[in-house]
């Protein structure tokens, strides 16, 4: 299997997981010595995968999922350490729905998401999610998460590398101060880079250089 995502596990695993699949097994644990111990299926249309330290498997998924079954057609799930899902985001009135999981973060065994269409920020602790509403930035897809405040990275078109800092309520998400530019250390533009969020951290890949910056820089003034 070529694998899209690759993930760290307890005791030295990892978990390899593909992207697109029809049919069969997706997703794969590999141990430290190079064997397989395990294989399951994750869906199709995986848009992201993170773990956490306690063991969970979390999955995000992108439109072309929406017309299938199982855990894909929820746009996102939780899954254990035997690659069986384990919770569902559920079909409610009171929540929006997820067509595509545009940004996915963990801040320790809590799930953060910001999804199309409606771009609502909504927070999964103990299998329980909550809407803290709409967020100051549509079409982001890093979403960086520490205790009330956070960041939103990407936006359509020309606001690809648009860093939004916010402050998180009760109920609603309010944007803290102007966006700023993503750029490199020397102050050029960020181009052809991947970017991912992890907790308070920001990690940009551009070509064979890795850079990494925390939450707490990004917003400062």
């Amino acid at each position: 299997m070529e694998p899209s995502f690759v993930q760290p596990l307890s005791d030295g695993r990892i978990l390899l997981v593909k992207g697109r699949s029809r049919s069969g097994a997706n997703a794969e644990i590999w141990s430290s010595d190079g064997s397989r111990v395990r294989q399951g299926d994750f869906g199709d249309a995986i848009e992201t995968v993170l773990t956490t330290a306690g063991g969970a498997i979390w999955v995000g998924y992108f439109d072309e999922a929406m017309g299938g079954d199982g855990p894909q057609g929820h746009g996102l799930a939780r899954f254990t350490l035997d690659l069986e899902p384990a919770w569902v985001y559920p079909h409610r009135a009171d929540l929006p729905s997820i067509a595509d999981c545009y940004a996915l973060n963990l801040e320790g065994e809590t799930a953060w998401s910001c999804a199309y269409t409606a771009f609502r920020l909504v927070a999964v602790r103990d299998d329980q999610p909550v809407d803290y509403g709409a967020v100051p930035r549509r079409g982001a897809n890093v979403l960086l998460a520490g205790g009330s405040t956070g960041a939103l990275i990407g936006g359509y078109g020309p606001e690809y590398d648009l860093i939004t800092p916010f402050r998180i309520g009760e109920d609603h998400v309010v944007a803290v101060g102007g966006p700023r530019r993503l750029v490199l250390p020397d102050g050029l533009e960020v181009r052809e880079h991947r970017t991912y969020g992890r907790g308070t951290e920001l990690h940009v890949f551009v070509q064979q250089s890795w850079y990494r910056a925390d939450l707490a820089h990004l917003t400062e003034g």
